[in-house]
């Protein structure tokens, strides 16, 4: 187990954005932007897992925003930790704000997708479809599976439907399912989301 602390920069937000495509305001414009689903690394410490097949990023509240301070510890294999346990292919991240609180946690399981490395672009593309369609803010959990490689220089199309809406820490929520297809039909990617709603 280790720690690190880590400070939000606007600009590294920003930069994440425009390599995911999107133009969402809470991102690009706010003095403050806020942080886009799968910008938190699992291995909290911004090295290479090895080729994420599977993420899972929960906010337990609204998301971090640029100039937030967190400390990020790092669960590994073996470490005694209140959660089930982490395999070597796999990291788990929860990031901590100034007092203690726990705000986002990430987990990532490693590995090749059909014997090929897996793009973390193609959950990054869907996570900026959801946020742009649920809204930035909202976002409460994105887990993603990334299904086949998405070629470079391909179009994806993204499509997602809401499948249940109920109230849960005083909040209205919506959880969606989404999925991501190349140019020739085929999902590249599928994720389940939770967002709070109005």
């Amino acid at each position: 187990m280790g720690n690190v602390a880590v400070v939000l920069e606007t600009d590294a937000i920003r930069l994440f954005a425009e390599a995911a495509r999107s133009h969402n305001p809470a991102y690009r414009l706010a003095d403050r932007p806020v942080v886009p689903p799968t910008f938190l690394p699992a291995d909290g410490f911004g090295a290479a897992v090895g080729e994420r097949v599977e993420t899972d990023h929960r906010f337990f509240g609204p998301p971090p925003r640029a100039g937030d301070r967190l400390t990020a510890i790092r669960a590994v294999a073996g470490d005694p930790v209140d959660t089930p346990a982490v395999t070597a292919a796999e990291s788990l991240t929860r990031y901590f704000d100034r007092t203690g609180g726990l705000v986002a946690e990430s987990w990532a399981a490693a590995g090749p997708v059909a014997g090929e490395p897996a793009s973390p672009q193609a959950a990054a593309l869907l996570a900026t479809y959801a946020t742009d369609w649920l809204g930035a803010e909202n976002i409460r959990r994105f887990r993603t599976r990334v299904v086949r490689p998405l070629p470079p220089g391909d179009v994806m199309t993204c499509s997602g439907h809401v499948t249940q809406s109920y109230v849960q820490d005083g909040e209205s929520r919506v959880d969606v399912t989404l999925s991501g297809a190349d140019a020739a039909g085929e999902v590249v990617v599928r994720a389940w989301a939770t967002f709070a709603c109005d």
